[in-house]
């Protein structure tokens, strides 16, 4: 049976070495999904475009959304900016949007947003996700309250868009390393946010400037009964992440690799870690 999911992967020149390990991890472990889309900004789409292949597309940010205009950097980070918003946004807050976006330019009913800096190191075939009767939704209940003041306020944001009354805490927290979503609650989702800003979506999440594209796609779907009924609430993430600043060694990373469960099939070793490229590459690949 053809396979009913694509995997998105926003991505930018920074991460490129990362994003070309997942794209040979995916290519040596992957099975069981229709296509896999890298995402990125117009001005990144020739350095990304040998990572294209017969099932792999490199989409610029032009195919899905209108112009950002690039301002420069401040401290090292860039920024864009668009008319509608009035204020510049960084790339972190373009990722979020392109992922969106492309979930809706795709075909598929499924899809897997796969950050760059994860990396495959065990077989999975994803076919039994793509067609499994409800779409598997990350959830950590009473998993954010005033000490995550960051994950807080995109909470916040995700039900004032939604037309929601502020949340209670301990609020859930849908946040993770490989998340599942279903093209049709996305649409679902960014109309609603249409409906209740009476501006485009995108122009909305913007203007808020402190928001995640996990947490709205889980607080929609808990308060929308259609959307909650075609979704199974997962404590279990496939990824099992390195999140501190400590270097892994060669055998620091083989014992991490050990140490996944059994539903765990790949891994994330955070940038700022330190832990040289190849490192991985030698053992996701090996």
């Amino acid at each position: 049976m053809t396979a009913s999911i694509s995997l998105i992967t926003p991505s930018y020149s920074g991460d490129f070495a990362s994003c070309q390990l997942l794209c040979a991890s995916i290519d040596r472990h992957v099975t069981g999904f229709d296509r896999h889309y890298l995402v990125v900004g117009d001005e990144d789409a020739s350095l990304f475009a040998p990572l294209a292949g017969p099932r792999r597309q490199v989409v610029p940010h032009s195919a899905l959304l209108p112009r950002f205009v690039s301002v420069g950097r401040w401290r090292g980070r860039r920024y864009w900016w668009r008319p509608e918003i009035g204020l510049p946004v960084y790339g972190w807050h373009l990722q979020q949007l392109r992922k969106l976006a492309m979930t809706l330019h795709q075909s598929q009913s499924r899809v897997m947003c796969i950050d760059s800096d994860n990396c495959f190191v065990r077989p999975v075939d994803f076919s039994a996700l793509a067609h499994a009767e409800k779409t598997p939704l990350f959830w950590a209940p009473n998993d954010i309250d005033e000490t995550k003041p960051a994950h807080l306020s995109w909470l916040q944001t995700a039900h004032a868009v939604l037309g929601l009354s502020p949340p209670t805490l301990p609020g859930p927290d849908y946040i993770g390393q490989m998340i599942t979503w279903e093209r049709e609650s996305v649409a679902t989702i960014l109309a609603r946010i249409e409906a209740t800003t009476g501006a485009k979506w995108w122009a909305s999440l913007c203007r808020r400037r402190q928001f995640s594209e996990y947490l709205l796609y889980g607080v929609a779907t808990a308060h929308d009964p259609a959307l909650a009924a075609r979704h199974a609430l997962t404590k279990k993430s496939l990824c099992r992440t390195h999140w501190d600043s400590t270097p892994l060694t060669r055998e620091d990373l083989g014992a991490f690799i050990a140490g996944m469960t059994e539903d765990q099939v790949a891994i994330a070793i955070q940038s700022h870690s330190g832990t040289p490229i190849e490192l991985i590459r030698a053992a996701a690949l090996a």
